[in-house]
C-alpha cells in the first residue's frame, strides 16, 4: 500500500495509534500464555522438590492386584526418589483402623483408591480434604476433560471422593454354560431362570464391595419379587470376597456371576493356561450400571506428606497415567480423551444415560437394598 505525501498527518497518526491498540492485546495474549504456563509448571516443580523430601507416600487401595502392580511400576519410573507404600485393607476393617489412629492422635494415611462408601463415610466424619486444592496441572482446573464436576464428584458435596473410571458394569456369564443368544433375549431375567439355579454366585450386596450396588440394580429391575425369587429359588451363593466371583466363573463352578468386572480380573487364569469365554451381559441401560470400578480418589485431612499426595494426584489424573490404568483395569476411564478400553459389550451407547448407583445420592436406596437381600437370605435358611 503506497502512502501519499499529500496525505492529512494527523490522519497518518490516527491509522498508526489504531495499528498499535490492535497489536497491543496480541502481544499481551502472547505474553500472558506463557507467563501463566511458567505459573502452573514453577508450582510444579516446587511441589515435586518438595515431596521428594518427604520421600514417601502411604496409600490405601482396592484390592485388584494388576492395578496395584500398575501403580508402583509407573511411579517408581516417574519418581524414583518417592516411594509409595500400598496397602490393600478391607473397606470395614480400613474405617475401623482409621478411626483409631486418629483417637490416639496418628496421622498415618494420605489418600486412597478405593470403593467410594468409605470415602463418603469418613468424609462425614471430618477425615478427608476437599480434592481440588491439590490440582495443579491446568486442564484439572475446571475438570472439563472430566466431563465437569457433576461428573467427576461421586460424593453429595462433589467435592471430596472423585471417580476414576466411567466403565459399565454387569453380571458375567460362562459362555460354555449360558448361550448368549439367551443372555441378549432375556437380559437381566436370565437370573430367574430355573436352569441357572445353584449356578450363579454374587459378592455379597451387604457389605461395601463390588456387588453392594447390585442389590439396588436388579430389585430396580426385577423388584421385590424377583429378587425375593433370585435369593431364595435360585438358591443363589453369596461370598465375602471378589475374587471368589472370579475363581468360580474362571473353573466352571458357577455360570453367573455378579459384582466384580470380571474379564479384568482373569490375568492369572489366562497365564495358567486356562481357555475361558467369559462375557459381560452387555451395554445396554436394561442390564447394566455405570461403575466407579472401585476406583474412586479422595485425599485424607492431617496427611503426613502432603506435597507427594499433591503429585500423586495430579499424576493419576493426567491423560497418560489414565490411559495406562484404564487399560490394566480393563475399565474405561472416567476422563473423556483416553480411548475405550470396555470393547463393544462394555462400552457406554452415546446418548445413553445410564444407571449410577455407586453416587453417594444412592447410598440409602443401596444399603436398604442391600439389608433387604440379608432378610431374604434368612428367611431361606
Amino acid at each position: 500500500m503506497t502512502i501519499s505525501s499529500k496525505a492529512n498527518p494527523n490522519s497518518m497518526v490516527l491509522r498508526k495509534s489504531a495499528v498499535v491498540l490492535a497489536v497491543v492485546p496480541w502481544i499481551f495474549a502472547l505474553c500472558a500464555a506463557p507467563a501463566w504456563a511458567q505459573d502452573w509448571k514453577a508450582e510444579w516443580d516446587r511441589t515435586v522438590a518438595a515431596a521428594e523430601k518427604e520421600g514417601t507416600l502411604t496409600m490405601e487401595s482396592q484390592p485388584n492386584r494388576s492395578a496395584r502392580a500398575f501403580l508402583e511400576k509407573e511411579w517408581a519410573k516417574a519418581f524414583p526418589k518417592i516411594k509409595l507404600s500400598i496397602n490393600a485393607i478391607p473397606s470395614s476393617q480400613f474405617m475401623a483402623r482409621i478411626r483409631n489412629e486418629r483417637k490416639a492422635g496418628k496421622n498415618l494415611w494420605d489418600f486412597a483408591i478405593s470403593g467410594g462408601n468409605t470415602g463418603y463415610i469418613l468424609s462425614k466424619e471430618g477425615l478427608i480434604d476437599p480434592i481440588a486444592n491439590e490440582f495443579i496441572y491446568p486442564d484439572l482446573k475446571d475438570l472439563k476433560t472430566w466431563g465437569g464436576p457433576d461428573n467427576a464428584y461421586f460424593d453429595l458435596a462433589r467435592k471430596y471422593v472423585i471417580s476414576l473410571s466411567a466403565h459399565l458394569k454387569s453380571p458375567f456369564y460362562d459362555a460354555k454354560q449360558v448361550p448368549a443368544e439367551k443372555v441378549k433375549a432375556m437380559g437381566l431375567k436370565i437370573l430367574l431362570d430355573p436352569a441357572y439355579k445353584d449356578k450363579i454366585i454374587w459378592h455379597d450386596p451387604s457389605i461395601p464391595g463390588s456387588g453392594q450396588s447390585f442389590g439396588y440394580v436388579l430389585r430396580s429391575r426385577l423388584g421385590d419379587e424377583g429378587l425375593r425369587k433370585l435369593v431364595i429359588d435360585q438358591n443363589v451363593r453369596f461370598v465375602k470376597g471378589q475374587h471368589e466371583v472370579v475363581e468360580a466363573l474362571a473353573r466352571g463352578t458357577a455360570a453367573i456371576g455378579i459384582g466384580p468386572i470380571v474379564t479384568g480380573l482373569l490375568g492369572p487364569y489366562k497365564k495358567a493356561g486356562m481357555k475361558l469365554d467369559i462375557h459381560a451381559f452387555g451395554n445396554t441401560p436394561e442390564v447394566t450400571e455405570m461403575s466407579t470400578g472401585g476406583a474412586t480418589l479422595y485425599v485424607f485431612n492431617g496427611r503426613p506428606h502432603p506435597n507427594a499426595t499433591k503429585v500423586f494426584v495430579n499424576w493419576i489424573m493426567s491423560k497418560e497415567v489414565q490411559t495406562g490404568f484404564s487399560s490394566v483395569m480393563d475399565q474405561d476411564s472416567r476422563r473423556q480423551d483416553v480411548p475405550a478400553v470396555g470393547g463393544d459389550e462394555r462400552t457406554p451407547i452415546k446418548g445413553v444415560k445410564y444407571l449410577e448407583t455407586q453416587r453417594e445420592d444412592y447410598l440409602k436406596d443401596v444399603q436398604a437394598a442391600g439389608k433387604f437381600v440379608a432378610q431374604l437370605r434368612r428367611s431361606r435358611n
